[in-house]
């Protein structure tokens, strides 16, 4: 058995991403119990607050830092993050998840937000050496996550301000996995079916991507803004249609590997979503905003995030892997969560039923990835 302390931060995502999953499927769980319990306040905030904040503002950014502290090397030829450097980072994010419930507000609501601005200027001194333009356009969400959290936190007490800095985090989450997905999925796939000696490869990035992510974004800031409008219908469902035709662009129905082909379905989560929110808008109102909402969140986001934590942790890494046949269970078991919680508000007569079912296949789904990646790291000689 390896018996060296420091190898949970000898690869820069593997803290981030086992921390990501132990608390997503500790957090939805317990929020289903507050729900149907009725509990009243969590660390300031009303249950439903809280538990929009913790996976906007908590699970959704450990990810993204998980994700591109390994992308460094791309950008200043260095080595990724890794030992007490990495440890400094895990702990500030552990602190804003942890804290918040024990000290007073103002204290608790810093701390919150130190992580993705402490995540920021260490990116950043790192692209100064060597970035695509994109990437350090890409650095200046964190600042934007930072102060969505302590509005967030301020504005708790008032719902529908409260929603719409939810929105924001969910925004961000969506256009990365537009912008960065984007480029990621076809390029994996591409690799896999080039491999296999297909005929056909996913189109290159071109000018009808960078549309997409126009319209996506337009669409994206309309929904946060006014999810209701008229506007957001329009721009949304567009995007929604103009994501359909991307993913059917990469030709992922080719693919024979099931971690690729998971990063073809997070896409159509975001597709999915995308239509669902146009159609919750006027003057269509023919789906419920939570229904699309949940979509764009557990489906898009949950499934996405888990699929590339999944991919790095079977893929790289020092000394050990994750084992790639759990990790298709708890893709499995991702995707059936997603598709339970956006039929909640659809049969609102099994809502609870639904909620529930959902909150314990989520919790598979992201208990499944700690112990597949821990069990092969502990055995390594």
């Amino acid at each position: 058995m390896r018996t060296e302390a420091g190898w949970l931060f000898a690869a820069s995502f593997r803290p981030f991403f086992l921390g990501a999953c132990l608390y997503a499927a500790a957090a939805v769980p317990l929020w289903a119990w507050m729900f149907v319990s009725g509990v009243g306040e969590v660390a300031y905030l009303p249950p439903l607050t809280w538990h929009a904040h913790e996976m906007v503002f908590g699970f959704l950014p450990a990810v993204i830092a998980g994700y591109l502290l390994s992308a460094t090397p791309n950008w200043s030829g260095k080595l990724p993050a890794s030992g007490y450097r990495l440890a400094a980072l895990f702990t500030l994010w552990l602190a804003g998840r942890v804290l918040p419930l024990v000290l007073p507000f103002w204290p608790g609501t810093i701390i919150d937000a130190i992580f993705p601005l402490t995540l920021f200027l260490a990116l950043a001194r790192e692209a100064r050496v060597k970035s695509a333009q994109q990437s350090r356009h890409g650095l200046m969400l964190f600042p934007l996550l930072a102060l969505a959290s302590i509005a967030h936190r301020l504005w708790a007490g008032d719902a529908e301000v409260a929603a719409m800095l939810a929105r924001t985090g969910i925004g961000v989450g969506a256009l990365l996995i537009a912008a960065v997905g984007g480029r990621l999925v076809p390029s994996f796939t591409r690799n896999a079916l080039s491999g296999a000696r297909a005929e056909r490869v996913p189109e290159p990035y071109g000018q009808f991507d960078i549309a997409v992510l126009f319209v996506a974004s337009a669409g994206l800031v309309s929904f946060v803004v006014a999810p209701a409008h008229p506007l957001t219908a329009v721009t949304m469902t567009g995007a929604g249609v103009l994501h359909v035709v991307r993913l059917l662009r990469w030709r992922g129905w080719l693919l024979r590997e099931m971690g690729i082909a998971a990063l073809h379905l997070g896409y159509g989560w975001l597709a999915a979503g995308t239509l669902l929110a146009g159609l919750a808008a006027r003057p269509f109102l023919l789906v419920p905003p939570d229904a699309a909402l949940h979509a764009l969140t557990a489906g898009a986001i949950g499934t996405m995030t888990l699929a590339v934590m999944g991919r790095l942790s079977a893929t790289r890494g020092q000394g050990c892997r994750a084992a790639p046949e759990p990790i298709r269970l708890a893709l499995i078991a991702a995707n059936l969560a997603a598709l339970a919680r956006v039929a909640a508000p659809l049969v609102a007569e099994i809502y609870v039923p639904l909620l529930g079912i959902s909150a314990v296949l989520w919790f598979l789904a992201f208990a499944i990835l700690p112990p597949a990646h821990l069990r092969p790291c502990l055995d390594v000689k």
